[in-house]
């Protein structure tokens, strides 16, 4: 059986939070206008390093390449760094 988008992008943030960025998969997210929810990845890491941590965690990383990148605001607790990108 298959990975899942989920399990990817939970793996994803997995890994880029034990290498010190903000991560977190987000199951549910809902993307204005559209009612819809989408799995996403939160993470104030680069967009290179997204496609790195997913291309280590997927065994067929292409399929789960994020097309878009919302702004997400500011981590909590850290004002200070780079604001978090919402991945779907």
């Amino acid at each position: 059986m298959g990975e899942t988008l989920t399990e990817v992008y939970e793996n994803a943030a997995g890994l880029l939070s034990r290498m010190g960025y903000v991560a977190v998969c987000i199951p549910a997210y809902i993307r204005p206008p559209m009612p819809a929810p989408v799995v996403a990845l939160a993470t104030d890491a680069d967009p290179v390093l997204v496609g790195f941590a997913i291309g280590q965690v997927a065994v067929n990383p292409e399929a789960f390449l994020p097309t878009t990148r919302k702004p997400g605001g500011r981590p909590k607790g850290k004002p200070a760094g780079p604001p978090l990108g919402i991945w779907f």
